[in-house]
């Protein structure tokens, strides 16, 4: 691939592909066509190979078709409720709670797919201290101060101001539903008109519930992720998947999508990249302008082992990066939950298509929401073949 610095660089390698396309195909036409013939066909293959160039341009987003769509996903699936909670204004509608607006009846809360993650209106836009990073943010968070981070004998989880790695910004926002401590519908705005629930929105920590129902088997009684098992029959954990088809037809996305608040068995959040271990040279070396940024923007950074980009993926929402996620600090790269998945990303593994209509159990994917490697071989498919997703980090 061609290095990618900015949409204007796109466009222009495309258009280059393109002209070197129909310069080739001009020649290939017979000679005895007429101008106006020979334009027309041009013009034709032009545009198809701009749409072509195109869709391999942009990342397959569609969050309906992932597991973050919690309506249709098997594990969890929210489903129609009351949000009624003592005390304060809902969006439950109708005779339950006349006082808000007349006699419309209950909305349906399980059909806005965004709305457990993002709202319009009220949102949190400081995650963790972090203005921005976690987009128009709809849910209540956890206490950072809660979680356990990462140790090892070889790194210590800090950044390099000696503070402790715990989860901050877009870390922190993900955290929210995935340390099975903060309800699914802990939210800050729910659908409808009335549904606004300001405690979410300032107090931190389990609780927050506004009352919506799950019926999946990995949500447990206070509507958060069920905490993780070990089988000691198996020899460690036990994957356990929504259909029944784990050991002991276990049912479940069971333990990893709940990662608890000891997270020193967990990949680092929020932690610097070290600057003084050698592996990391590389990528830090290369990380200051890729993709057209500016040194002190405060805007995310590309890991990429290549000086020159050449195998960037095309669309950033695709690249793997690293987050300002000191404010003091704004070129300091940060390790985030987000460095490496894209909650959005629908792509399946093995091919197989990501659209497909209607949205049910049986249309939702399985993947790991990974983004793709900067690395030569990268197979969009599967994301981590051959671990190309950690060596983009880690040289080993």
């Amino acid at each position: 691939m061609t290095t990618r610095r900015s949409a204007s660089d796109r466009q222009r390698m495309v258009l280059k592909r393109i002209g070197r396309f129909l310069h080739a195909a001009n020649g290939l036409l017979p000679a005895g066509f007429s101008s106006r013939r020979r334009n027309f066909i041009l013009i034709v293959l032009a545009l198809t190979g701009t749409a072509f160039s195109l869709l391999n341009v942009f990342a397959s987003e569609d969050v309906r078709h992932t597991k973050h769509n919690l309506a249709v996903n098997p594990d969890t699936f929210a489903r129609e409720g009351s949000d009624f909670k003592a005390g304060e204004l809902t969006s439950l509608r109708g005779a339950r709670n006349p006082e808000v607006r007349g006699v419309e009846g209950d909305i349906r809360l399980n059909e806005e797919v965004c709305i457990f993650c993002h709202t319009p209106h009220g949102a949190q836009s400081n995650v963790g201290g972090l203005v921005g990073h976690a987009p128009l943010w709809n849910r209540r968070l956890s206490n950072p101060m809660a979680f356990t981070p990462y140790t090892s004998p070889n790194y210590d989880a800090q950044d390099m101001l000696g503070t402790p790695g715990r989860p901050k910004g877009v870390s922190l926002a993900c955290l929210s539903c995935h340390d099975g401590a903060v309800a699914f519908d802990a939210l800050i705005n729910s659908s409808g008109s009335g549904g606004f629930f300001p405690s979410n929105r300032v107090l931190t920590g389990a609780g927050g519930s506004i009352g919506m129902t799950f019926s999946g088997p990995a949500v447990d009684a206070t509507n958060s992720f069920r905490e993780g098992r070990r089988d000691d029959t198996s020899g460690g954990f036990v994957f356990f998947d929504a259909f029944g088809g784990g050991p002991n037809a276990s049912l479940g996305a069971e333990p990893f999508p709940n990662l608890g608040l000891d997270l020193r068995d967990d990949h680092p959040v929020s932690i610097e990249i070290p600057r003084t271990d050698p592996q990391f040279r590389e990528i830090l070396t290369n990380i200051t302008s890729k993709g057209g940024r500016i040194p002190g923007s405060g805007s995310v950074m590309w890991i990429d082992r290549n000086p020159n980009g050449a195998f960037l993926p095309l669309d950033k929402r695709d690249r793997i990066r690293a987050y300002p996620s000191d404010p003091a600090r704004p070129d300091a790269p940060y390790i985030e939950c987000a460095s490496c998945h894209n909650p959005h990303e629908a792509s399946r593994p093995g091919g197989q298509p990501a659209l497909s209509e209607p949205v049910n159990p049986q249309t939702v994917n399985n993947n790991l929401f990974l983004r793709m490697a900067s690395m030569p071989g990268a197979n969009s498919q599967d994301r981590n073949a051959g671990s190309l997703v950690c060596l983009s980090c880690h040289k080993k």
